[in-house]
């Protein structure tokens, strides 16, 4: 009969074994480091977890120091409706927040499990607003994880930027409704939520279209986005789904005034400034001026003296064939560029330089009428040095 001691040295490895994942399939599961409390209060994480509003439960993990999906922080908390609220303990850490169980589909009707959990990946679990947990933050999440360090705190806040940027609102902090409720024209509604729902119901309309499951469709949407925006393609297939959608029903009546229908899907916009007036087609020596740039807009730039940053300020083709120099300063105070051009060949009207401009959170682009250029002065030199002013010069953008 074995001893008591024995029998207690068995359990004991046993115990070990089940607590490292050993034993049959799960003993290749990774060992996950706990994470040391590191506030003095809790930190609590509420919000809308929707598409459509979804019923099912929500788990908040810790991202690793290599940016996996880290500890456990707090799991199996009841989503009704969509609203949720997670106290994760006094934890002030980048964390990964998931969603699972049903929704009821805004292009079907049907209620629909999610096939795979929906995420949203916060830099800091200390939040100031609720947090929407969306197929949008799944996009993010998974734009996040494709870069170098995976979800590192610097990736998380560029792709939800990213994906704020193309929307044109910010998909963390706004709270999506359900499209189905009246709620959705009441006076408290702002245009940020309807577009949010619209563009939740339209990924829906799109599966439908398609015939895939949900998770395919944010698969192939996610693969035709990039830093710079949503390939022509995607953009296409997004915009179609949402005109679908709003055709159906009421839809058209309570979305409206939409604002998806005119994203481009891109998260920057490029202009030409071109010169204008008779002069010569060499006359053209030296040429500074101001544009004034356009709310919803701006420039990047160096943050101590203002140069715009390489690639920002491009001479055309026009000015390069004049070997032509270029510099340009930005002020975000004013929102005013001040573009020089220089050149000893000498250039003529037409397109001087492009300029591209980053799109702010929240802003449709601006049409080229937007701009206004002031303080123009152009020079045609003169071969002891002496400034010779050209006038009539005037710049155009388009």
């Amino acid at each position: 009969m074995p001893s008591i001691k024995k029998l207690a040295i068995s359990s004991f490895i046993a115990l070990q074994l089940a607590a490292c994942g050993g034993g049959g399939s799960s003993s290749n599961a990774p060992i996950v480091p706990p994470v040391t409390p590191n506030t003095t209060s809790d930190s609590v994480i509420p919000g809308m977890a929707s598409k459509g509003p979804i019923d099912g439960n929500v788990a908040v993990y810790a991202i690793a120091a290599d940016g996996s999906r880290g500890t456990l922080l707090k799991g199996g908390v009841p989503v009704t409706k969509g609203v949720y609220s997670v106290n994760i303990g006094k934890y002030d850490v980048p964390v990964l927040i998931e969603v699972s169980g049903s929704y009821t589909d805004e292009a079907t009707g049907a209620v629909i499990p999610l096939d795979k959990p929906l995420r949203a990946a916060l830099a800091s679990s200390v939040v100031t607003s609720d947090i929407a947990i969306t197929p949008l933050t799944e996009l993010a999440v998974q734009k996040a994880e494709q870069k170098t360090g995976g979800l590192s705190k610097t990736n998380i806040n560029d792709s939800n930027k990213l994906l704020s940027d193309i929307f044109k609102f910010d998909i963390i902090t706004t709270q999506p409704l359900d499209p189905s409720k009246a709620a959705l024209s009441g006076s408290s509604v702002t245009q940020d939520q309807k577009d949010y729902t619209l563009a939740l119901a339209a990924l829906s309309q799109l599966s439908k279209t398609q015939g895939v499951p949900l998770a395919d469709t944010l698969k192939s949407f996610a693969s035709g986005i990039s830093s710079t925006g949503m390939t022509s393609q995607t953009l296409a297939n997004f915009k179609k789904a949402v005109t679908d959608f709003k055709a159906t029903g009421s839809n058209g009546t309570v979305f409206k005034d939409s604002n998806l229908a005119a994203i481009n899907g891109a998260v920057t916009a490029s202009f030409t400034l071109a010169l204008q007036g008779d002069f010569a087609a060499n006359a053209i020596k030296g040429i500074q001026f101001e544009v004034l740039i356009p709310q919803g807009l701006t420039v990047r730039s160096d943050a101590t003296g203002g140069a715009t940053l390489p690639g920002i300020v491009t001479l055309s083709p026009l000015t390069s064939a004049a070997e032509a120099t270029q510099l340009s300063w930005y002020n975000p105070t004013d929102g005013v560029l001040h573009i020089g051009v220089t050149s000893t060949k000498g250039f003529g009207a037409g397109d001087l330089v492009t300029i591209t401009c980053d799109i702010v959170p929240h802003y449709l682009t601006p049409s080229a009428t937007a701009f206004s250029v002031r303080n123009i002065k152009a020079d045609g030199g003169s071969v002891d040095g002496t400034t010779v002013t050209i006038s009539g010069v005037t710049v155009t953008v388009r």
